[in-house]
């Protein structure tokens, strides 16, 4: 029995000092911030990190200055002012779209909701707003931004949900826009 322990703890021992070998071979292989390294082949940029360019219309600061709406303010409708958000996408053609899905959702009007969406699918998505006891207030956007690759454009919405109990509940979704085959715009999802 000594003999086996002996061989076990010996093992253990012989173990123990090639793996601080090991460890005692690749820090020499790394180097501290003031070496300098000496082999000076560039790597090649990788693929999938493609740059985008992204243009946003909405500053930081008019983020922050969104009030959320209380039962006392809430009135069911759309009430944004488009047209302090306009600009080089954010164009009538786009915001014409936007206005006429929210319009459906405070309506409840399920064909006016399909009619700026670029797949039937996305009649799904429609689920979320299908209680016709809850009524929709969208009254600011927190988000506009056009990205090159893939091309979409982003519009974030800010809306109350007034419940039948009369509980009003503040929450964001945002509408994102493609180009369909035609290459126009509509709406490829909301999130």
């Amino acid at each position: 029995m000594k003999n086996l322990s002996r061989g076990i703890l010996s093992l253990c021992l012989i173990g123990a000092l090639l793996l601080s070998a090991c460890g005692k071979s690749d820090d020499t292989d790394t180097l501290s911030n003031s070496e300098e390294p000496t082999n000076t082949t560039s790597l090649a940029p990788s693929t999938n990190n493609t740059p985008t360019d992204t243009e946003s219309l909405i500053e930081p600061a008019e983020k922050e200055a969104i009030k959320d709406i209380t039962a006392a303010d809430f009135k069911k409708g759309v009430f944004i002012n488009f047209d302090k958000y306009k600009g080089s996408f954010f164009d009538d053609n786009i915001i014409s779209k936007l206005r006429n899905n929210l319009e459906s959702v405070v309506e409840n009007n399920k064909d006016k909701f399909k009619e700026n969406l670029n797949k039937e699918s996305l009649e799904s998505i429609r689920e979320g707003y299908t209680n016709e006891s809850d009524q929709f207030m969208f009254y600011d956007l927190d988000l506009i931004e056009k990205v090159d690759q893939p091309e979409q454009i982003r519009v974030g919405v800010r809306f109350a949900k007034k419940s039948s109990d009369g509980s009003v509940e503040n929450q964001g979704i945002t509408y994102f826009f493609t180009k369909n085959e035609a290459g126009e715009w509509g709406i490829e999802n909301i999130d």
